[in-house]
């Protein structure tokens, strides 16, 4: 092909695509928008009331964990098989990300009322706790996570698809919530009754630092269960079992490979007792990391 009729395809190209890439542009800042307005909606405020105005850092921590939750989700809703005309596509791009929204903000409703029960998260938030509204952006990341690994698992958009993106996004918040729990024994036993969600409610940042670690690890590992378990349609039921079953292994090697790399990187340190009961944020940050860590090397160990 010489350079004249190359010149000529990529204006064809061009033609075809930059309308599109527009549209899909566009609709990308509306649901922005709408993800702005929707988390004040939810939480009954004026986001630029707290953010501009009472300068509620906390507010925006948990804004912007939602808003790169959808960025994630939109990632491999662009991939998927669509409608060809431009009205159609935008309007099921458009469907999609809300839908996506609808998810995510579900999503932080779950783990708020079966893992942080014994809190109101939401107004702690509002008063500006830190160590709440890192979680909360957490849980919102790690889901979208699972979300976007789902969506390239299926590779498809349809109700039989759709029954199983739902489902397994419960059993991921449903395990999301076990880990919790098991964090959750293993800090009152270690801190002589103590609890987690108290610690959490009296902004307590390197708690909060290394829990919202253990979500995004979670969330990450969780994420590649489709990777041993190839979507069938056929076999829905299957496919469902497949997932939690390799979720399930996949966060019982996490916990274990994570507890021996802090007891080798930090030895001589107690964990513990520096994040726990002195606060001491670079420790949990590099605990965090650990644990982090861990589930990227899971999750190269396990891609084929």
């Amino acid at each position: 092909m010489n350079m004249a009729s190359a010149l000529t395809e990529f204006e064809r190209l061009a033609g075809e695509s930059l309308p599109l890439l527009a549209v899909e542009l566009a609709l990308i800042l509306v649901l922005f928008v709408i993800a702005r307005y929707t988390h004040g909606w939810w939480s009954g405020v004026s986001t630029r009331e707290e953010l501009a105005e009472r300068d509620n850092i906390a507010f925006g921590i948990s804004l912007a964990g939602g808003m790169t939750g959808l960025c994630l989700v939109l990632s491999g809703v662009f991939h998927l098989p669509g409608p060809e005309s431009m009205g159609w596509k935008a309007a099921w791009i458009g469907a999609m990300g809300l839908a996506t929204l609808a998810l995510i903000r579900l999503g932080r409703w779950w783990y708020d009322k079966l893992a942080l029960h014994q809190v109101d998260k939401q107004g702690l938030i509002l008063e500006g706790n830190i160590a709440m509204a890192m979680v909360d952006a957490a849980i919102a990341i790690a889901t979208a996570t699972v979300l976007l690994a789902n969506l390239r698992w299926l590779g498809e958009i349809s109700l039989a698809a759709l029954f199983l993106l739902c489902l397994d996004y419960f059993i991921a918040l449903t395990l999301l919530v076990v880990i919790t729990r098991i964090l959750e024994h293993r800090f009152k036993r270690i801190n002589q009754g103590g609890s987690l969600q108290r610690a959490l409610a009296q902004d307590h940042r390197a708690v909060a630092l290394r829990h919202s670690a253990y979500l995004l690890a979670c969330g990450k590992i969780i994420a590649t269960a489709g990777a041993l378990n190839p979507y069938n349609p056929a076999t829905p039921m299957l496919n469902v079992g497949g997932w939690l079953m390799w979720s399930t292994i996949g966060l019982a090697l996490l916990l274990a490979l994570s507890s021996g790399l802090r007891y080798v990187v930090l030895a001589q340190i107690k964990v513990s007792r520096e994040v726990e009961l002195q606060n001491n944020s670079g420790i949990a940050i590099l605990d965090g990391a650990l644990v982090y860590a861990s589930a990227l090397l899971l999750a190269n160990l396990i891609q084929p």
